[in-house]
């Protein structure tokens, strides 16, 4: 079964270094390079509202396989390698097939 897919990343950002985390996103361009990926569409960071070190981003893909390009594209390996210095744990991550959408007419 494929079809649009959404990527949810969690990140826990060390104590304090979350804005820090959230420039870098910007800085290394993540977002840019992952837009070159075949079948991206669109990608978000979000932060809570209740939660001073937690990050969340999601994108959306075309299919399963898109995002499997992504995982495996070199440039996310190096990219994700300036990370690290500022998360507090593994990121945990889950990608869900979208089944149904509805969008402001």
């Amino acid at each position: 079964m494929a079809g649009l897919t959404r990527s949810i990343l969690r990140l826990r950002a060390k104590r304090g270094r979350r804005d820090e985390l959230v420039a870098l996103f910007d800085r290394l361009g993540i977002f840019a390079a992952a837009r070159e990926q075949e079948g991206f569409l669109a990608a978000e960071l979000q932060v809570p509202l209740d939660d001073a070190e937690e990050v969340v981003v999601t994108a959306t893909w075309t299919s399963p396989e898109a995002y499997d390009g992504w995982l495996a594209s070199p440039v996310r390996a190096e990219l994700g390698a300036h990370l690290e210095p500022l998360l507090d744990g593994e990121p945990e991550s889950r990608t869900y097939l979208i089944v149904h959408e509805l969008r402001s007419a």
